[in-house]
């Protein structure tokens, strides 16, 4: 993986010239300001590039990212919260190159641990050999099943757009008992799945996400890189030419073409502002709203003893076990660890944030527990909380006009919190911000 040098040194070791803050330093007024070297910012400066622009992106990390970071430990790959990657979305397929990534892709279905049970299921529509398999699956009834599969059939002939049309608010586990699924369905595979993807059991994002996420995960795959969830954002990084990226340098406050930076010193962006990053922190008039966030705490274990999961996420659809889902890390992609390293790395997503330390040693007995390996094969490896991993929102959309996101001005805004949780919608407000600034 490529690293970030400390300030104030120059790294050239990516296409675009990224750099650690040093105030000393003069720049010449640049045309346009981003703010935030996450993905959504990243997708601008491309945009931005294109046309003609030379863009400065402010971060105040040490490296850029947002929320898709990937750290090494222990000869380990280990990104920060458990997160994959889907195939069809089609800002993916419009900006990343997922063969130069070198994906590995988890197989459909999963395993399901109930208090009593463990049991397999499967996705006859795309592993017609799981047909049998799937028909007796204790996962719901067989009516669900039949749910199921017209469900899949049917949003894939939805267009993404229709996807969220009518179910921009509706509750997710509302539109679930409309359909006319079982509670029996719903615990043992919506709300585990769902729950682990939206981050809350409750299923209350808005249906319109539900129905677009699972039409994804119905013609394509959920992928890792093999350099680590990160890999993206280098990926993203090394399309910029004229872009400058100047890390370890806080933003305060964006007032006018003005940005003000956390020494006190300003920059002017005559050619308009891209704020990237949650908005409150730096347009003060916005602080009635705020962006609200949801959490989850993911957790790493090293099995001395091999797991062998066949590249399958396990939901785990019991109350009394910390745990919502655990999977197989090296099996989907087996650089995150090293080569020739025996073992199983082991991404763990609580049910809910750790609020005790203490409570690491139980989610281990739930993991032994759930993937009946011996008590002495874990070894606990590092701990993630993560405070703003997905924005909270009661109404979400696929897409807006590009002058949506204009706050004043030729100030716009990005981020997935303008459209929804996900990093196609993250990439999808960054185009559309520079889109809105070059129209006006």
């Amino acid at each position: 993986m490529a690293g970030y040098i400390p300030k104030p040194q120059l790294v050239n070791r990516l296409t675009s010239r990224i750099f650690a803050q040093n105030y000393a330093d003069t720049v010449a007024t640049p045309q346009v300001i981003i703010i935030g070297a996450g993905v959504a910012g990243l997708t601008a400066a491309i945009e931005l590039e294109r046309a003609g622009h030379r863009p400065l992106i402010l971060e105040a990390d040490d490296r850029p990212g947002g929320r898709l970071k990937t750290d090494q430990h222990e000869g380990f790959l280990l990104d920060r919260g458990f997160q994959v990657l889907l195939t069809d979305y089609p800002e993916v397929q419009r900006y990343l190159d997922l063969k130069a990534l070198d994906i590995g892709t988890f197989r459909p279905g999963g395993h399901v641990h109930t208090r009593q049970q463990r049991f397999r299921f499967a996705d006859p529509l795309r592993e017609p050999a799981q047909l049998f398999r799937s028909t007796l699956s204790p996962i719901g009834t067989l009516s669900d099943k039949t749910k199921l599969a017209q469900l899949s059939l049917s949003l894939r002939a939805t267009s993404n757009e229709d996807c969220f049309r009518g179910y921009e608010e509706k509750p997710t586990q509302d539109y679930l008992w409309e359909l006319g699924f079982s509670e029996q369905i719903v615990e043992r595979f919506f709300r585990p799945f769902f729950g682990g993807i939206f981050l809350e059991l409750d299923l209350s994002t808005p249906a319109g996400l539900f129905r677009y996420i699972f039409k994804m995960f119905s013609q394509g795959s959920a992928a890792l890189p093999a350099g680590g969830i990160e890999a993206i954002v280098h990926q993203l990084v090394g399309k910029l030419e004229h872009t400058e990226i100047r890390c370890g340098v806080g933003v305060t406050a964006v007032n006018g073409d003005t940005v003000t930076l956390d020494d006190g010193s300003t920059i002017a962006a005559p050619g308009g502002i891209i704020v990237a990053c949650p908005p409150t922190k730096v347009l003060p008039r916005l602080a009635g709203s705020p962006v609200e966030w949801k959490s989850t705490t993911n957790l790493y274990f090293y099995s001395s003893r091999r797991l062998r999961e066949n590249r399958l996420i396990n939901l785990v659809s019991d109350p009394t076990s910390l745990i919502n889902t655990f999977c197989v890390l090296d099996e989907v992609a087996p650089s995150y660890k090293m080569e020739g390293q025996g073992g199983s790395l082991i991404s763990v997503t609580l049910r809910r944030p750790l609020d005790r330390e203490s409570s690491i040693g139980q989610a281990e007995q739930d993991l032994l527990r759930h993937s009946r390996l011996p008590n002495d094969a874990l070894r606990f490896l590092k701990r993630y909380d993560v405070r703003q991993a997905l924005p909270d929102l009661s109404r979400v959309a696929f897409r807006q006009d590009p002058t949506h996101g204009r706050v004043m001005d030729r100030i716009f805004l990005a981020g997935d919190h303008q459209l929804n949780g996900s990093l196609d919608a993250a990439m999808r407000s960054g185009r559309l911000a520079a889109e809105g600034l070059l129209r006006v």
